[in-house]
């Protein structure tokens, strides 16, 4: 599913990926649902990153509502070696409303100029293959200013 947002970027998705109308996360924000019930959060933060290493930042400040409000664990972070971009992720391993695991990754990304934030959730599967790094890469693979 190939998307061309208003927030400036584009996005190629799987097929079956929905549209969601509504975000929840507030303004400046576009929400998709992937398969495995993935929640991808797009955001435009363009005026409070204003290069690579606040892209890297923002992505720290973002994960500490799951560390500190969900009582979450840092699971790993890094640059996600992206070519073209600049990918920072920080994973965490939190507990959600209803009982269940959950990863919360936040990923600054720092392309051409511009910012992009990414925040996808996805069910913590088993401690064989969680985090997945990769899966998380393939994601913000897909998503390129526009």
């Amino acid at each position: 599913m190939h998307i061309e947002s208003p927030l400036g970027f584009i996005a190629d998705f799987p097929e079956h990926t929905q549209v969601l109308e509504d975000s929840s996360a507030g303004p400046n924000t576009e929400q998709y649902g992937l398969l495995g019930d993935v929640l991808v959060t797009v955001i435009k933060d363009d005026t409070s990153v204003q290069g690579a290493p606040q892209a890297n930042g923002w992505a720290h400040l973002m994960s500490e509502f799951y560390l500190e409000e969900r009582k979450g664990t840092l699971l790993t972070e890094g640059e996600l070696n992206i070519p073209g971009r600049s990918a920072y992720a920080v994973l965490v391993g939190y507990t959600d409303a209803e009982g269940a695991a959950m990863v919360a990754a936040s990923v600054g990304v720092w392309e051409s100029g511009r910012f992009i934030g990414v925040m996808v959730i996805w069910p913590y599967a088993n401690p064989e293959i969680e985090p997945r790094v990769d899966l998380l890469k393939e994601i913000v693979s897909s998503i390129r200013t526009a």
